[in-house]
């Protein structure tokens, strides 16, 4: 679809626009990356519309298969995202004393956020698709200063250079793009003769996409955006900011499928996999996991693409479309707690099965969803090791080490944090009814209901999103013998596991009140005090009381030491993957 060409002048018009405002801001705020950057992309802009080069676009809309996935993310989960901020925007502007005047302008950058989203994963052309994603900065940069406090304007200005950073490596991939293959048309320039200039093209769209997806040495921006409210949060690690990285990627993947390019993306995507998912570990703060959780398993999706066979690919997909559901589940239900408590320590999040039972099984069940099986997250991840232990030997080691200590380390978080919210001490064992506005009920139980059907019907889900994008991109299918997902290696069975899911929890729950089990008060190594078991006689007969805490591995996992060790190996990264695209693809 080619628009009118009055379209064209109305995004030239709204393009220099946003890049004057992101200059008034770094003018104001007295932030020379925001100035320096903005200008390295205003000045070769203004060439690049004088010499006329982005006007021949045809057609500057394209709606696929990956589209289509794209858009069944953002109008699903972003619109169910807003409708729990109806609720939540009320409770937390009273709780921080803020005026409900400022809810028009943060419902305003929401939803042009999903539209910008929309026009993004459509944009044939390279600078429709610029624009759009200049548009994300612009709305992500507002969100998270929403609150107007001093760290949440420090952590949104840093949030904007880090995204400049991709919009200077955009328009630098504009103009090798037009010198390499005599166009900006997305679908021209991945059918093009895969050249050494086209592949450094290839290779800043990916660095583009690293700054939105917060992949190393970029990733301190989405830890910032945790100061924003948390339907935010919820918004950009679920269908929005960082998925347009990844849909970048998942984009140009086919393109550069066999070249070092590739191989580069997939070692920055294992990397940023295994330091995010110990970095994880050590956290206290329950959006500081969520943040660390959603960076790993970008990571983990990037891995996947730079691999770049039909299995790898198939694997991001599927990542991509249960990480948004689950992780849109467990930042609202974070969000409700957080609210309800005062307060983001997971230390204090013990015995909330107790409080908010309601809330706190909705985050067990997207917990569980993330990597238990018999959810569709897991199916990804296992077809994901599937892919990578199928790579070539001298290519392959390295990524299957980053994916093994990551994928541990995933485990041990994900299992910690359940384990804190399902201890019930016995004082919490009775508490007041949940009660809990209707749309915050309506976003979760949607959310909830639609993570099971379709991990039910992932066989359905992937016949029908995944299987006509690879053979599209790869001339390939997966099979789905019985409701299960062949990979030719093995087969995922989809029946067996959520059978065993629901009978195993029955039996114990048969047994437990059935058959006339009860909870008793646990022996702790010396003589009990009172009855409500919390204190016991211990060395020289005194007294200690009954204390459950988790790992953190704070001492050994410096966050801090962790994170400057990450930034500085992932900008070496970076830098190899540009050597290894102008020497290695020659």
């Amino acid at each position: 679809m080619t628009p009118p060409p009055l379209c064209q002048t109305a995004v030239l018009l709204m393009d220099f626009l946003l890049l004057g405002y992101f200059l008034y801001v770094g003018i104001k705020k007295r932030n020379p990356l925001v100035m320096g950057l903005t200008v390295l992309q205003a000045l070769p802009m203004a060439y690049f519309e004088l010499m006329g080069w982005g006007h021949h676009t045809e057609p500057v809309i394209v709606v696929d298969r990956l589209s289509v996935l794209l858009g069944i993310i953002i109008n699903i989960v972003g619109p169910l995202v807003c409708i729990y901020a109806i609720s939540y925007m009320g409770e937390h502007e009273d709780h921080l004393g803020l005026s409900k005047s400022r809810q028009g302008r943060f419902f305003l950058f929401m939803l042009l956020l999903l539209g910008a989203m929309n026009g993004l994963v459509v944009s044939n052309s390279v600078y429709w698709l610029y624009f759009f994603w200049e548009v994300t900065t612009l709305c992500c940069y507002e969100l998270i200063r929403h609150d107007a406090t001093e760290q949440a304007e420090g952590n949104a200005q840093k949030a904007l250079w880090m995204s400049l950073v991709g919009g200077v490596a955009f328009v630098a991939a504009m103009y090798v793009g037009h010198y390499a293959a005599d166009s900006i048309a997305m679908d021209r320039l991945l059918v093009a003769q895969p050249t050494s200039l086209l592949l450094i093209g290839f290779g800043l769209m990916a660095l583009a996409a690293f700054t939105k997806s917060a992949q190393f040495p970029f990733h301190s921006w989405l830890l910032g955006a945790m100061v924003a409210p948390t339907p935010v949060s919820a918004l950009l690690h679920s269908s929005t900011m960082v998925n347009a990285g990844v849909y970048l990627i998942l984009r140009i993947a086919p393109a550069i499928r066999g070249t070092s390019l590739s191989w580069a993306i997939a070692l920055i995507g294992a990397f940023t996999f295994m330091l995010t998912a110990l970095l994880a570990i050590s956290q206290r703060v329950s959006k500081g996991i969520l943040a660390y959780s959603t960076i790993g398993n970008l990571g983990l999706m990037i891995l996947c693409a730079g691999i770049n066979t039909p299995l790898s690919y198939a694997a991001a997909l599927t990542l991509l479309l249960f990480h948004s559901l689950s992780k849109g589940i467990l930042f609202m239900g974070a969000g409700i707690v957080e609210n309800r408590l005062n307060s983001r320590l997971i230390d204090d999040w013990e015995g909330l099965l107790g409080k908010l039972p309601f809330t706190t099984m909705t985050m067990l069940v997207g917990m569980v969803g993330m990597f238990l099986p018999p959810f569709g997250m897991l199916l990804g991840k296992w077809v994901a090791m599937d892919a990578v232990a199928s790579s070539p030997t001298l290519e392959g080691v390295p990524l299957i080490l980053l994916m093994v200590i990551g994928s541990a380390a995933t485990t041990l978080f994900w299992a910690k944090w359940l384990g804190h919210l399902t201890i019930l001490p016995i004082r919490e064992r009775h508490s007041d009814p949940e009660v809990l506005l209707a749309p915050y009920k309506l976003s979760l139980m949607t959310l909830l209901g639609i993570n099971v059907l379709m991990s039910v019907g992932v066989a359905f889900a992937i016949n029908n999103l995944v299987v006509p994008i690879l053979v599209g991109s790869y001339g390939a299918a997966l099979t789905t013998p019985g409701l299960g997902v062949n990979t030719g290696v093995g087969t995922f069975l989809v029946i067996p596991l959520w059978a065993a899911f629901i009978i195993v929890p029955l039996i114990g729950i048969y047994l437990a009140r059935w058959k006339g089990g009860s909870i008793e008060t646990p022996y702790l190594a010396g003589e009990n005090i009172g009855e409500d078991g919390l204190s016991f006689r211990t060395i020289a007969d005194s007294e200690s009381e009954f204390k459950v805490a988790g790992m953190f591995l704070d001492d050994v996992i410096v966050e801090d030491k962790v994170a400057r060790f990450g930034v500085a190996v992932g900008a070496l990264l970076v830098l190899l993957m540009f050597v290894l695209a102008v020497i290695c693809d020659e």
